[in-house]
């Protein structure tokens, strides 16, 4: 409803060397925007050698507050985490599909895990996270994701598959997103 989501805005970062137009983001921006959403999927620079600061400054630019909820896929799952350590404002929710939790001897994005995440900032800055992971993902493991619900106290669901989130049923994110709007 137009109303529930008045001032409410949605930013949905890909992943490593991806585009706005890749996979689902298009088909997600457009259900949300039918909703009253404001929807970005702003596209992230560096493509194949990405570095975390740059997309750290295309989220800060986009000045977030608890008007937000940010879904990151894969590596922009990543990005959020890393801006929740340095945010000014608090965040609604963070969705995170298919995060990888720690470096995955990839150089072209190591530079986003030079240092440990700092859990406590986060959360401050995030009280409700949803981490989405797929049962036999071929890039990232569901125990990554299980680190993810114990680290950030968050809620996993786990959904079949093993395509890296190349698709997903768009209601169930969109449930993940209404089921907090009320609280």
């Amino acid at each position: 409803m137009k109303t529930e989501t008045k001032n409410k805005k949605i930013l949905i970062l890909h992943g490593w060397d991806a585009s706005p137009e890749d996979h689902w983001f298009s088909k997600a921006k457009e259900l949300f925007e039918k909703q009253g959403w404001v929807t970005f999927i702003p596209q992230l620079p560096g493509n194949y050698f990405p570095k975390k600061d740059d997309w750290l400054k295309v989220i800060e630019d986009l000045q977030v507050d608890e008007n937000w909820v940010l879904i990151g896929h894969s590596l922009g799952g990543v990005a959020i985490l890393k801006y929740l350590e340095i945010a000014k404002k608090p965040i609604t929710q963070a969705i995170l599909i298919a995060t990888p939790f720690e470096e995955m001897e990839f150089t072209p994005i190591q530079n986003f895990f030079e240092n440990d995440f700092d859990w406590k900032m986060i959360k401050n800055n995030c009280p409700r996270f949803d981490i989405v992971n797929e049962t036999d993902d071929s890039v990232v493991d569901l125990e990554d994701g299980k680190k993810f619900e114990k680290a950030l106290s968050g809620k996993l669901h786990i959904l079949p598959g093993y395509s890296h989130f190349h698709s997903i049923d768009l209601g169930f994110l969109e449930k993940l997103i209404k089921g907090r709007l009320s609280g």
